[in-house]
């Protein structure tokens, strides 16, 4: 596995989580089986028109746009992110290659502007986050979701609170990432005039062999090397965390899903 240099500029493409890792798409695929539920849950209670023009922003892997793509067949879904490879292949989506941080789309394209962990790691997510408003049409929906690492910090655990600690550190250092961003996104969205704001929350645990705590164990694996490189965790830690996690008696609130919805005001 490639690991983090430190003198290296900060950003997500060329950190552990890049998608050139072998095992990043692994990885991807247990986020979306912990986030899949929830965003599924928010656009179902959505007031969509007919044939809506669907944007998911940074798609990743592409398992929410492949839903979209059934759940609305006369919808136009399209699908981006700054690497598309493993959005080849899924049916009914139209595929972009685009860097949000220095791309945008022309003024009330969408219906629907989606983004899903992604703001969180990229240092313009303010900017971004204006820029994707105006990109909705009066009526349409602006959903933002993210990851917040809040309840990792507060545990009591001595071993756990170090490794979620290390953990929110790297990606602090290495790609810029602010992992408590997710709990402020209602407020985000009235701040840029959105009505109708709402949100959700799901949480995520680990040590009771969820959809969650598969996803946190494979994000930690592939920080090892990173994390140890950079000297923020020994092979001592880590492996005591690996024991922790097994531990029938453990189990402990590690993060929190946030999804969080407005709708841009129409006109007159």
């Amino acid at each position: 596995m490639t690991t983090i240099d430190s003198a290296e500029e900060p950003g997500y493409t060329s950190s552990y989580l890049a998608d050139q890792h072998a095992g990043q798409l692994a990885r991807l695929r247990t986020l979306e089986r912990a986030f899949d539920p929830l965003s599924q849950a928010v656009f179902d209670q959505l007031d969509l028109p007919r044939k809506p023009a669907i944007l998911d922003l940074g798609a990743g892997a592409g398992s929410l746009a492949g839903w979209l793509s059934k759940r609305y067949p006369d919808a136009t879904v399209t699908a981006t992110d700054i690497d598309t490879r493993f959005l080849t292949g899924i049916p009914g989506i139209r595929v972009i290659t685009h860097n949000a941080g220095t791309e945008s789309f022309p003024a009330a394209s969408f219906d629907v502007v989606h983004a899903r962990a992604l703001l969180c790691h990229l240092s313009e997510r303010e900017d971004i986050l204006t820029r994707a408003a105006t990109w909705v049409r009066p009526g349409g929906w602006l959903v933002i979701e993210d990851v917040s690492l809040q309840p990792s910090l507060r545990t009591a655990n001595p071993v756990f609170r170090k490794v979620a600690q290390a953990g929110v550190t790297l990606l602090e250092r290495t790609i810029g990432s602010d992992m408590l961003w997710a709990d402020t996104l209602p407020g985000q969205l009235r701040d840029r005039g959105l009505s109708n704001v709402g949100h959700r929350t799901l949480e995520g645990r680990i040590g009771d062999n969820s959809p969650a705590d598969t996803f946190w164990a494979a994000t930690t694996a592939q920080a090892g090397p990173a994390l140890l490189k950079l000297e923020l965790l020994t092979q001592d830690d880590l492996e005591a965390m690996a024991s922790l996690r097994a531990d029938p008696g453990f189990t402990h609130t590690a993060l929190t899903f946030v999804s969080a919805w407005g709708q841009v005001p129409r006109l007159g």
